[in-house]
């Protein structure tokens, strides 16, 4: 990292998320993600190689909305209870899903779902219909911790990526949104687990999924700018057959 010039001062912009996602797809992968962060002391915000795209070449980028759910008991035979719950649903504002889809309305356009699934790898805990709601009010993938289905038509949208541990046909077995848009803990790489607070971004690509903590998202997005700029300088040096010692002395360590 001795190439590049790092100012101290943390930046912001003055753009709109979608304008983030932008900039961050045009220029940004893992790895200069990865050293954006690390050059700012950040190293405990890469989650889980559990996390896979559902296809190769998915880039996922936007700001968090954090869900968390839970296996859910059939309350079928459980008249009393069930009644309950549902009039506690009301009074929070309706059913889970529904306050959560409203969240993603309410949001600025560029959310990123986050599910935390509390470990509950049973059923199908997303399907290409809500993918379709959710992305109709400005939601731009998801990250999930659990499975989804319906993928041949969530890989024909046309922009909405998916990391996820796994897929499943069955949506029975039994799964509650408990609540919306509070930090969630899902499983790390370098820490056992990452947090995730709502307005943190996400970023993930072939190379993995990783948080960029939302105070530092436009300095890491200029860094990773730089390094772009920088990069591609490099690329055409070198492809024009640099000398290995004049290689190394220009541009350090590769």
């Amino acid at each position: 990292m001795s190439a590049f010039n790092w100012t101290k001062e943390i930046r912001h912009l003055n753009i709109t998320d979608l304008e983030r996602i932008e900039r961050f797809r045009r220029a940004g992968y893992g790895g200069s993600v990865s050293d954006s962060l690390a050059s700012l002391g950040v190293t405990n915000t890469v989650f889980s190689d559990r996390f896979k795209p559902l296809r190769q070449g998915m880039q996922l980028v936007g700001r968090a909305l954090p869900i968390k759910l839970h296996s859910q008991v059939d309350l079928s035979e459980f008249p009393d209870l069930k009644a309950k719950q549902e009039q506690r649903w009301q009074e929070e504002g309706g059913h889970p899903q529904k306050r959560m889809m409203r969240a993603v309305a309410e949001s600025e356009p560029g959310s990123v779902l986050v599910f935390d699934c509390g470990g509950d790898m049973q059923p199908a805990h997303f399907g290409e219909m809500s993918c379709q709601v959710a992305y109709a009010h400005g939601c731009r993938g998801m990250l999930l911790a659990g499975n989804c289905r319906d993928t041949q038509y969530v890989l024909k949208m046309a922009d909405f990526p998916m990391f996820t541990f796994g897929t499943r046909p069955n949506a029975f077995g039994g799964w509650v949104v408990t609540e919306v848009n509070v930090p969630v803990y899902l499983p790390g790489h370098i820490t056992h687990y990452v947090k995730v607070t709502p307005g943190d971004f996400i970023f993930a690509d072939n190379d993995g999924a990783q948080l960029i903590p939302k105070d530092l998202v436009d300095e890491v997005l200029l860094r990773v700018e730089d390094i772009y700029a920088k990069e591609n300088e490099e690329r055409e040096q070198l492809a024009a057959g640099m000398p290995i010692d004049e290689v190394y002395r220009v541009f350090g360590v590769l």
